[in-house]
């Protein structure tokens, strides 16, 4: 009976998709509304859970999401701050149900999450609130550790505060 548990829970391990500790990459985040894409360029960081997004186009915002999301937008001079979302990169994981070969889907909050994996994430597509289609696709990956103090929140202290709940 031990045997059996053993491989039993060496096979589910095997078949466990989980993110690198340390994550780096580029990305592209294209929302198609209407007909029209709306295209956002950046990078992003991940460290055991916590997550920089550093949008570079068209604008510049930064979006941190450890025990909170805070997002930073310097062209508004805001900062809006938001409960952690049920939405995350290791929720995805967790729910993954394998479709074919590389790829998977997610359901989080009565939203399907399609993604392909192969060691890491290579690409997210989703519908949002509002219907539109979302892809992420992340290119130039890198695995080399990452400075905890990038996923510290910082932004000048006399910008616009919004909480969110």
């Amino acid at each position: 009976m031990k045997k059996i548990f053993v491989l039993l829970f060496f096979l589910i391990t095997l078949n466990a998709l989980e993110l690198p500790k340390n994550f780096s990459a580029d990305f592209t985040q294209t929302i198609t509304t209407q007909n029209k894409n709306l295209i956002y360029k950046g990078k992003i960081f991940y460290k055991n859970g916590k997550i920089l997004w550093k949008y570079t186009y068209p604008v510049t915002k930064y979006i941190w999401i450890n025990n909170k999301v805070y997002i930073y937008e310097p062209n508004l001079y805001q900062v809006t701050i938001s409960p952690k979302p049920k939405f995350t990169l290791e929720n995805i994981i967790k729910h993954a149900k394998k479709l074919k070969d590389h790829l998977y889907l997610a359901i989080i909050n009565n939203t399907k999450i399609y993604f392909k994996y192969n060691k890491t994430i290579k690409f997210l597509k989703y519908k949002n609130k509002m219907g539109d289609l979302v892809e992420i696709k992340f290119f130039n990956q890198k695995f080399t550790p990452i400075n905890s103090k990038i996923f510290i929140p910082s932004y000048p202290k006399d910008v616009d505060i919004i909480y969110q709940r």
